[in-house]
């Protein structure tokens, strides 16, 4: 009996991308316009939206709004936490970069928790659960910090030789696969971090809620403890998932901002 109830529900099927609910004949689908697609795409309209409401503002000699109080202090968080840390006030100039990661990952991990988009189609409501996604942001993040590293030190030549180490060069037959392999494994880490965070976290919602509905229906009376039960349970994961879309944010950024200082000062 057990597993036939725990094969009765699939949480995956609550997570994996899915159609549009307009989108019956796959038409959008095959186009590559699922409901993860549009997520991403709202994330990155209401990115816009965050940042242009607070410069259409502080074009003026107006006093900052409550608004405008809020973006500011989520700038001056990334300055004080992240740029001037490892790059100091030089590293002033990447806070908008590293700012637009930061807005653009949480509103995409926070939109997630919002039941509503359930009605907008089956399947996964965050974005930063495909690995595509992230994949293409850590992709971003690669080619912008080095893009900024070869305008900083003059030239790719230049750039290519800070890569390394000033050693003897029998170490470079060990030093130049590392660092190699090293390059292309930050990004990799980048998407593969955030994907699977966010992927872990509303699978096990939808687990306890899947079995919630499971067992209510086979067993009424101990299936309305269980319900209550798992009801309080994510309840608290649902709160701990406000977390962790907030850790997730910072962690990418923060790691972002670390790769950035190796590329611009590689003396550092």
């Amino acid at each position: 009996m057990m597993p036939l109830i725990l094969a009765a529900s699939d949480p995956m099927d609550h997570v994996w991308d899915g159609r549009l609910f307009f989108d019956h004949g796959g038409f959008f689908w095959r186009l590559g316009f699922t409901k993860q697609t549009f997520m991403f795409i709202l994330a990155g309209a209401l990115t816009l939206l965050f940042f242009w409401s607070y410069a259409r503002k502080a074009s003026g000699t107006r006093v900052p709004s409550r608004w405008g109080n809020f973006v500011e202090s989520v700038l001056i968080f990334i300055r004080d936490q992240m740029t001037r840390p490892f790059m100091g006030e030089h590293g002033d100039r990447y806070v908008p970069l590293l700012t637009s990661f930061f807005v653009f990952i949480l509103i995409a991990n926070l939109l997630g928790l919002v039941p509503l988009f359930d009605l907008i189609g089956h399947g996964g409501n965050t974005a930063t659960g495909s690995l595509v996604i992230t994949a293409t942001l850590a992709l971003c993040a690669f080619v912008s910090y080095h893009a900024f590293g070869i305008r900083e030190q003059g030239s790719f030549t230049t750039y290519v030789k800070n890569l390394f180490p000033h050693v003897p060069w029998p170490v470079y037959l060990i030093i130049i696969p590392v660092e190699l392999v090293a390059h292309i494994v930050r990004p990799c880490a980048l998407a593969i971090r955030l994907f699977a965070n966010m992927l872990a976290g509303h699978t096990m919602i939808a687990a306890i809620l899947g079995f919630t509905a499971v067992f209510t229906h086979s067993f009424f009376v101990p299936g309305a403890a269980i319900s209550l039960i798992s009801f309080l349970g994510v309840t608290a994961l649902t709160f701990l998932e406000l977390l962790v879309a907030g850790i997730q944010a910072f962690v990418f950024t923060f790691l972002v901002t670390v790769f950035l200082a190796g590329a611009v000062h590689p003396e550092h």
